[in-house]
């Protein structure tokens, strides 16, 4: 095994917790935890389970970033096309 394969699986080792979410529960709030981050506000301290599971998940982070840029997109194309007629 390569050191660079060993140095990642101890750092994820040393960074578990006594109580970890999985990756269902992280999907489940994946989009509160985005909008909290476009808003500006600190989800590591709102979400602190979340922000722990993505530590150590590179799936569901790299579901977030995808998450996060489709928000950026809608809020674009939201402004782009103007007020909605009602």
């Amino acid at each position: 095994m390569s050191n660079s394969l060993w140095q990642t699986l101890l750092k994820s080792a040393l960074e578990t917790e006594d109580f970890e979410i999985d990756c269902e529960e992280c999907y489940n709030v994946l989009d509160m935890y985005a909008d909290l981050i476009l808003e500006g506000a600190d989800p590591a301290e709102i979400m602190p389970l979340v922000t722990q599971h993505l530590k150590q998940c590179n799936c569901c982070t790299n579901e977030l970033e995808a998450m996060v840029v489709m928000i950026q997109d809608a809020v674009k194309n939201t402004k782009a096309s103007g007020p909605l007629d009602g």
